[in-house]
């Protein structure tokens, strides 16, 4: 076989500085060599291999700026389905759970996994407590998980984990006692890892991650910017960068301090050496700053409305973030800090901005920044630091307009993508995809979200904030590629770039826009290899 190869007979979108559309592109070495007119490059590589993609459209290999593969390989591969799509109510989710149990030894884990608000969707409207587990077995550990944020343990689980009254509240999380009796509800919220919470082997866990992996390549995704939230899921990613069956490129940010502590900051490249960085490498730390508001965890200014003298709680105080945020840059690495509500939002710009000059250069993030609470102020005070706001653009589907009714028009406008583009900021296409939703981690119904503004059910979300085609697109593509630094890499076709593409069933660009969710990869290529085809 030639050692170049001209793809040819297609539409290619490159997402370059000029956003051509080119019929030709060729690959050497896993890299682009050129992009144009076919006849221009048969005539300057004769001896080329050709590939005929049969007039479809391409475009760049897409990328998901924020993901959670470790999660999704415990929901898809690990974990009992008790969403609202398999069961209606919290008695029907206790039964499908006890035929689990009776096929699982005494003793072993049961994780069942739901979705956001499903307290809301189940007849009993409430969340599971661990006496409705516990109707399940309590010969086995169990827990539910509504979101990373949330998580229900039975008595069993308490009691192998360690946990009674006397327990105390980790630094931005809580245990939920009754509030007469003081009991354990087995309710709690951004207590997962402090409370030990189960972990696959790491072995295991890589195996399910692999398997995780083709999902993304469905779906077009050749490269990742892999959240590790727990010990073992680095220990997976570190595991799966030797393995033939998984072709993403990953940009790992492990989580302090659940996957790392704050000691393992300065020697944690050590960890990388030998890695081949061009399918696996270091990108920074995540930190948490505040929970998660679909628990109600979220860091706000103002109370919650269903809960006076309640606002959330911080992980830290003003003081100690900015010392570890120092301290991080310090160690040349970038940092993306959750910040959901509005408190810790501003927590999080204001230690970016205490760095001063020169704090830009890391690309810091402030994940979720750009769902709510942006105002002009804000986003001004997001365009000086140089801090990269990373909302999700396949929340407009889901829970944005739960943000609204949660919490009421104090959060501004949904996801405020225009407003954003038009400050000059660059949003990077991400998912924040646990399995809560079948397709979060689907770009094209994202996409489609970006320029429709509309939810999943055809509700009309805040519209005035869409974007064009193009620069949804632009998102997973170029953007997501700038906000994980490697632009130079990936992100766009043409030369110099790994010859990473996805080949569509369709023509992304004339398809009627509430049909863009519908756009199917026929083939995902990375390194001008292909690694998926239906």
């Amino acid at each position: 076989m030639s050692p170049i190869s001209i793809f040819h007979c297609a539409n290619v979108v490159t997402m370059d500085d000029e956003r051509r559309i080119v019929e030709a592109f060729a690959v050497e070495n896993w890299r682009v060599i050129a992009t144009g007119d076919f006849a221009e490059l048969r005539q300057s590589f004769r001896d080329a291999e050709l590939v005929d993609l049969g007039g479809s459209t391409v475009l760049p290999g897409l990328i998901d700026a924020h993901s959670h593969l470790e999660m999704l390989a415990y929901t898809w591969e690990l974990a009992t389905d008790v969403r609202s799509s398999a069961v209606g109510s919290i008695a029907e989710m206790i039964e499908r759970l006890r035929e689990v149990a009776a096929r699982t030894e005494p003793g072993e884990w049961i994780m069942a996994h739901g979705e956001h608000f499903q307290d809301l969707r189940f007849e009993e409207r409430r969340f599971p407590d661990r006496h409705d587990l516990d109707r399940v077995s309590r010969e086995h550990p169990i827990y539910y998980r509504s979101s990373y944020h949330l998580n229900v343990f039975n008595s069993a689980a308490l009691e192998l984990l360690g946990v009674d009254e006397t327990t105390p509240d980790a630094p931005g999380g809580r245990i939920e006692r009754h509030p007469e009796t003081g009991e354990l509800t087995g309710r709690t919220y951004d207590m997962f890892a402090p409370l030990g919470g189960p972990q696959a082997e790491a072995p295991v866990l890589a195996d399910a991650m692999a398997a995780a992996a083709r999902r993304y390549l469905a779906v077009g995704v050749t490269a990742l910017g892999e959240i590790s939230l727990h010990s073992r899921g680095l220990e997976a990613m570190l595991l799966l960068s030797s393995r033939d069956d998984f072709p993403l490129r990953a940009t790992v940010y492990p989580t302090l301090p659940n996957a790392i502590d704050r000691s393992d900051v300065a020697t944690l490249r050590s960890r990388f050496d030998g890695v081949e960085p061009e399918r696996l490498r270091l990108g920074g730390v995540k930190l948490f700053l505040d929970g998660g508001l679909t628990a109600g965890a979220a860091a706000l200014h103002d109370d919650y409305p269903d809960q006076p003298g309640y606002r959330g709680e911080l992980r830290y105080d003003d003081a100690e973030l900015a010392e570890l945020l120092h301290d991080i840059d310090r160690e040349g690495f970038q940092t993306l800090m959750h910040a959901i509500g509005d408190r810790a939002l501003d927590q999080a710009l204001g230690a970016v901005e205490a760095l001063g000059e020169g704090a830009a250069e890391h690309r810091h993030r402030i994940e979720h920044a750009g769902n709510l609470w942006m105002t002009p102020d804000r986003i001004s005070r997001l365009v000086r630091s140089g801090v990269i706001p990373v909302p999700q653009p396949a929340f407009i589907r889901t829970t944005a307009l739960g943000y609204r009714a949660r919490l009421g028009d104090r959060v501004g406008d949904l996801m405020p993508f225009r407003a954003l583009a038009d400050a000059g900021i660059r949003i990077p296409g991400n998912s924040d995809a646990i399995g809560i939703s079948a397709d979060q981690h689907d770009p094209f119904p994202a996409i489609e979200a970006a320029v429709t503004r509309r939810s999943q059910l055809g509700e009309p979300v805040d519209p005035q904030h869409a974007l064009t085609l193009l620069e949804s697109i632009e998102m997973y593509t170029r953007n997501a590629a700038q906000s994980i630094g490697r632009e130079t890499e990936i992100g766009s076709l043409e030369a110099g770039k790994f010859a990473d593409f996805v080949v569509l069933d369709r023509d992304i660009l004339t398809v009627p826009s509430d049909q863009i969710a519908t756009v199917r990869p026929r083939q995902t290529w990375s390194g001008g290899e292909l690694v998926f085809e239906p």
